[in-house]
């Protein structure tokens, strides 16, 4: 919206904002600890994924020759590598998957203490209101639907009655 003034031109300009309604503790706390979980759920997944053999095999992509010892040639000209380094990179990613094995189970342990944590922390009268938040939430859903079903039974009845006055 512009305006004309005396010395020059103001610019007004006003924004279309959708106001929402504040979060209520427990739906922060919720979302809180969905997060949580979501990023603990992805870290383990990654460290349980990079501990098994599932990663290594991938990413030799079955250019292996069994003729070579287990190592992977990567040109015709150049030697396999012998077993010896096979089996030492074997004890690196097994000493790998261990220690990955032990931080996922330390953070899963770190989600537990949060969890039990969260709960001590809600006193009886969050609890309660949390409780008859969701009691009223489900009665509202309820009598919507009771709703929509009386209106889809009368629209039923008029096209009932309109075949049977037809015939």
């Amino acid at each position: 919206k512009k305006e004309e003034g005396g010395e020059g031109i103001k610019l007004t300009v006003k924004m279309n904002r959708m106001l929402e309604k504040d979060a209520t503790p427990a739906e922060e706390w919720e979302a809180a600890l969905n997060a949580t979980c979501n990023r603990l759920q992805t870290q383990y997944v990654s460290l349980i994924r990079a501990a098994s053999s599932v990663s290594a095999l991938e990413e030799m992509g079955g250019r292996q020759d069994p003729r070579s010892g287990g190592g992977v040639m990567k040109a015709l000209s150049e030697p396999p590598p012998p077993v010896a380094a096979d089996a030492a990179m074997s004890e690196l990613q097994a000493r790998l998957a261990v220690e990955n094995l032990c931080v996922t189970s330390s953070h899963l342990l770190g989600l537990i203490r949060t969890l039990r944590l969260s709960v001590l922390l809600m006193d009886e009268d969050t609890i309660a209101a949390e409780e008859t938040y969701q009691v009223l939430e489900s009665q509202a859903t309820t009598q919507q639907a009771q709703e929509e079903v009386q209106k889809l039974e009368e629209e039923l009845m008029k096209l009932r009655n309109q075949i049977s006055g037809e015939k």
